[in-house]
């Protein structure tokens, strides 16, 4: 006999169905999701003025991303249609390209293999000399905030500082004791902290950062926003301040004071940054 109760259950399990029914995903049939773009296009030369820097050119239409995979280069990855690395040890060595493009289903890739026969030869120019303090002092030399006012200027074109300018004696004892060293011998850059680095990401705090030891450095001449020389840093390190590089144009240089500018990383900005020999 079919009870009260039973019928109850059956109007809820039916109930249940219909809910379940209608979070079914639906599925549109007429969506068709893009294919893999087709592989990049590059061309990989060697520079004229030096047989161990290559300059890289994405020659694709329509990609509007990128990242080169570079490494045992210098920078080791670049998100640049056109640049130009540095190796400076003799060996075999792959490239890759990553490139998304509009209207395609994902990223591509494209790899190719270069080879260097000799360790890079830097030439000793009077910008080398007055960096390193010399092509035959072993030692390097060192550089650190001035103290002068504007030591530190940000602004939204470069060499502008609309946005920021430090007054005189008016950075952190954490940036006095820095320390960015180079050296002519095996193109050594050193980051000496004493321990701390003022982080622009956490309330310009001083915090424990430990930098790498083993960092490169080559000289772009003519690299710079308006041909000036230009430092070339390993991706991820930095002078002055975190929030900069790896890309530094030499705005002045002389025995005694440096003025660099780089762009703030991953803005519209741009830094002037002074320093003076140690």
């Amino acid at each position: 006999m079919f009870s009260i109760k039973h019928k109850y259950f059956f109007l809820l399990l039916f109930a249940a169905i219909m809910v379940l029914s209608a979070c079914e995903p639906s599925i549109d049939e007429d969506i068709v999701i893009p294919a893999l773009p087709e592989a990049p296009v590059i061309a990989i030369e060697v520079s004229p003025d030096d047989p161990n820097k290559i300059i890289i050119r994405d020659l694709s239409d329509d990609f509007f991303a990128r990242v080169w995979d570079l490494p045992g280069g210098t920078p080791a990855t670049s998100t640049l249609q056109v640049d130009t690395i540095l190796y400076q040890k003799q060996g075999d060595y792959e490239i890759t390209l990553h490139a998304a493009k509009v209207g395609g289903g994902g990223t591509s890739m494209v790899k190719q293999m270069v080879s260097f026969e000799m360790d890079a030869v830097v030439d000793c120019s009077d910008e080398i000399n007055f960096l390193t303090g010399g092509c035959d002092n072993p030692s390097g030399k060192c550089w650190t905030f001035s103290r002068v006012a504007g030591a530190v200027a940000v602004g939204p074109d470069p060499g502008s500082s609309e946005w920021f300018s430090s007054q005189e004696n008016g950075l952190q004892d954490a940036q006095y004791d820095d320390s960015f060293c180079f050296t002519f011998e095996g193109s050594s850059f050193q980051y000496d902290n004493n321990g701390q680095t003022v982080d622009p990401f956490n309330g310009f705090a001083p915090v424990d950062f430990d930098p790498p030891t083993d960092l490169t450095y080559f000289l772009q001449e003519g690299g710079g926003g308006n041909g000036e020389t230009r430092i070339v840093l390993p991706e991820g390190s930095f002078i002055g301040v975190l929030d900069s590089g790896p890309l530094y144009d030499i705005i002045l240089l002389t025995e005694t004071e440096l003025v660099l500018r780089s762009q703030i990383l991953n803005s519209e900005g741009w830094f002037d940054l002074h320093f003076v020999a140690r």
